[in-house]
């Protein structure tokens, strides 16, 4: 008890405000002070205690009460929190393969396949890290050219409970920030204008590797993609979800962003491992994105995904449409498509320093 909280309580014995029961123990107190008040009067005037031995008595006891006390924190905290770690293990591992924590991996792996273009999760590399009501993922990026892997980076994201409450990067120049999103493809039909960059690719030497992005001037079947785009190294394609021609400002861009989804075969876990058709992979894909809304959004800086609308367009039309590719190359081979009436805006994305 706290000297003020004594001292209050003294002063409503005295005024008789206590009930019976508190009186009681207040009673029972001030005897034990009486007791120890006897003490101190034998020990210090009967056997002639000094002032100085006595508060080294006093000193020692304090001293064993703080160990005391210090021992008994020491032993929750190694008690508890293993609990607490144990208690959070179970919170994210149960349910087997498809329990909280490997969901959440793979919406992290889904949402960079397709909302990203030209980016994956190293599948092999995916680190996992739990503490108390905390589960943190890291994972290795990369992106294809010319059917090689070329390493960016790495990104962490860090979950409490059900919540993501962080993100973070060492590849992208200021983090995670809505800053750094840029807009790389157009549909034919939305009411916005994006620039064209094709005099930046005419400035850079014939065999300089490059990655650009290609809105086309309408949306095509991958039949018709395959058959116009033969010999390109296409990497990714933006898909027609019917919210794409809605667009109509940079803010619209910066609150949906486009959905896409890998030209060729990822890895065997991932939704997109070509063991179906590309129709049904998408459809996955789609689906868990909507199951996983909340976390997709999260884990970028976009503020409405639009999953749900996006899953009953593709559904309902059976087919799959495509405004805009990701191609691989050199400046020279990019420069070749400018003659291609398919080909409404070019934008440069990745530069590969030779």
């Amino acid at each position: 008890m706290k000297k003020d909280e004594l001292k209050e309580l003294l002063q409503k014995y005295q005024n008789g405000a206590l009930s019976k029961e508190e009186e009681r123990k207040v009673e029972e107190l001030l005897e034990n002070f009486d007791a120890y008040n006897e003490f101190l009067h034998e020990n210090l005037y009967e056997e002639g205690m000094e002032e100085a031995d006595l508060a080294k008595m006093m000193k020692k006891a304090q001293q064993k009460f703080f160990f005391r006390n210090t021992l008994l924190v020491l032993s929750f905290i190694l008690v508890i929190v293993p609990l607490l770690t144990m208690v959070t293990v179970i919170y994210y591992g149960w349910g087997r393969d498809h329990n909280k924590g490997n969901e959440f991996i793979r919406t992290i792996r889904t949402a960079s396949e397709m909302m990203v273009p030209n980016v994956y999760v190293d599948y092999d590399t995916v680190d996992d890290e739990i503490k108390p009501f905390t589960m943190s993922i890291t994972t290795d990026k990369y992106k294809m050219f010319d059917d090689q892997r070329s390493y960016i980076g790495k990104d962490t994201y860090k979950l409490f409970l059900d919540d993501v409450f962080a993100k973070e990067s060492n590849y992208r120049p200021i983090g995670y920030s809505s800053h750094h999103m840029g807009i790389n493809f157009i549909h034919p039909k939305a009411k916005y204008y994006l620039p064209d960059e094709r005099t930046k690719i005419q400035s850079f030497p014939g065999d300089w590797p490059l990655e650009i992005y290609i809105s086309l001037d309408q949306s095509y079947s991958l039949k018709e993609i395959n058959e116009k785009f033969k010999g390109y190294n296409i990497t990714w394609l933006a898909l027609d979800t019917g919210v794409e021609k809605q667009m109509k400002d940079d803010l619209d861009f910066m609150q949906t962003p486009v959905i896409g989804f890998p030209y060729k075969k990822v890895h065997v876990d991932s939704v997109f491992n070509r063991s179906f058709t590309d129709y049904e992979e998408v459809v996955k894909g789609l689906k868990l994105l909507t199951k996983n809304e909340k976390w997709a959004t999260q884990l970028t800086e976009y503020k409405n995904l639009k999953m749900a609308e996006r899953l009953k367009w593709v559904k309902k039309n059976k087919e799959l449409k495509v405004y805009g590719i990701a191609i691989t190359g050199t400046a020279k081979d990019v420069l070749s498509l400018e003659k291609m009436k398919e080909v409404h805006v070019i934008r440069l994305g990745q530069i590969y320093w030779p």
